[in-house]
């Protein structure tokens, strides 16, 4: 950590917003606990989220802290610190001075986490409307509403769960990105189990199954967790809904190539989830992204990125034709 004093000195008047590691156990949060080596390095990614969390607390305004955690943990790190910073914005009458800050120093590397990570301070703070969070960036800024979806479902108990289930009328490209969030969340209280995840979906409104598919994907792809029997399992379990998977675990394959390195889970998954390698798949993100990171663009935009994804991925054979893109 940068500066002399200790992290628990520099807190002050922050020290309440601290988050205990209890918060994601999965025993305590009720979610399945095995495999034993899948919870454990699910937890472990949870961890180093509160871990980034903490560590924005416990520094100044234009003190970006040091994310010292593993690399392959360090995008979680980077979430949790910009869900500290935009929470701590939020408390000024104007400006993003810790969340511009952080984005400055980590956002090369980590952009689509810490979109990501703004979420979650938005579900804290129950904001709908993303305000100026991620002004500078009109394509990933909606990823916030993968990071309020994800809190939501994360956090949720089953009263909250039910009224995610019932929620069957249409809706806009806001919320099928937030079910997308609820998505990620369910490998996580599925602890990577294939047919417990197939189950969850099942019980989630099937306009929106692709949606939580998609963010089953980017779960499965980024934090890992599993063997290839698994990601096969995975794959088949998925049926009409492959492209989605697919599109998921290619935006997982760009966050990784972001921060430098795709780790040996992600070049087993991608090719099994998206039927490419990982180089392939990160640069159908770019190939679909063409003509939609404008000014002013809104959540459609973000749908058509994902429903781009979903043709390319729908074109290698990985399961049926992608659906028509939703007006």
């Amino acid at each position: 950590m940068t500066g002399s004093k200790s992290p628990q000195r520099r807190l002050g008047w922050r020290r309440p917003l601290v988050l205990s590691p209890s918060l994601v156990d999965f025993r305590a949060r009720g979610f399945a606990t095995e495999p034993a080596a899948t919870r454990a390095t699910l937890e472990a990614a949870a961890g180093s989220f509160l871990d980034g969390y903490n560590a924005e607390l416990a520094t100044g305004p234009d003190e970006p802290p040091e994310l010292d955690t593993p690399a392959n943990r360090r995008g979680f790190a980077a979430e949790g610190a910009a869900m500290a910073a935009t929470l701590l914005d939020a408390a000024r009458i104007s400006g993003t001075r810790r969340t511009d800050a952080l984005h400055a120093a980590y956002g090369d590397r980590y952009a689509y986490l810490m979109h990501v990570g703004s979420g979650w301070a938005m579900a804290k703070l129950r904001r709908r409307r993303l305000g100026r969070i991620g002004a500078s960036a009109p394509l990933l800024r909606w990823l916030a509403y993968d990071g309020k979806g994800f809190c939501d479902a994360f956090f949720a108990g089953p009263r909250q769960l039910d009224r995610r289930r019932a929620h069957a009328y249409p809706c806009s490209a806001v919320c099928e990105i937030e079910y997308q969030g609820l998505g990620r969340s369910l490998w996580f209280r599925a602890c990577g189990d294939p047919e417990r995840v197939a189950a969850l979906v099942t019980t989630m409104p099937s306009r929106h199954h692709g949606d939580v598919w998609s963010g089953i994907g980017l779960a499965a792809t980024y934090a890992g967790g599993a063997g290839p029997g698994t990601y096969e399992l995975l794959a088949e379990r998925a049926a009409e809904h492959r492209p989605s998977l697919a599109q998921g675990a290619a935006f997982a394959a760009e966050a990784w190539r972001l921060a430098g390195g795709i780790p040996e889970h992600c070049d087993i998954a991608v090719p099994i989830l998206a039927g490419v390698t990982p180089a392939t798949a990160s640069a159908w993100t770019w190939t679909a992204r063409e003509g939609l990171d404008v000014p002013d663009q809104d959540a459609s935009g973000y749908r058509r990125w994902r429903l781009r994804v979903q043709r390319l991925a729908a074109a290698t054979a990985v399961g049926p034709a992608a659906a028509e893109e939703r007006s």
